[in-house]
């Protein structure tokens, strides 16, 4: 819950049903996946929030490094990540594959 509450803010205070989150170690590894279902549907968008809140600081603002620090890393964290929901279900991915990752997320409802 530590882990989530330091790289995700506020996630740790909506009911979640299930929460798996996978991230590299270092920065310089832009990879990234968390998936969460909220208990109550009126969250998702709260989520969603969230992990877009957790793109935009890894990827930086343009007037200074993001958190991902790296310019590949925070490039990769820029243009190769997305949040998408199914009802219930909030996923953020950041990879090189995450439209193919997004895709078969979607094929699952």
């Amino acid at each position: 819950e530590d882990m989530l509450e330091d790289t995700y803010p506020g996630l740790t205070a909506i009911e979640r049903k299930q929460t798996v989150a996978y991230a590299a170690m270092i920065s310089a590894v832009a990879a990234e996946v968390a998936m969460v279902e909220v208990a109550n549907a009126d969250d998702a968008e709260t989520v969603k929030n969230i992990f877009q809140a957790r793109i935009d600081y890894m990827a930086g603002d343009g007037n200074g490094p993001g958190g991902a620090w790296y310019p590949e890393a925070m490039d990769t964290w820029e243009s190769q990540s997305r949040v998408v929901s199914s009802g219930n279900y909030v996923m953020m991915v950041v990879n090189g594959s995450c439209d193919s990752i997004v895709s078969d997320f979607k094929a699952l409802f």
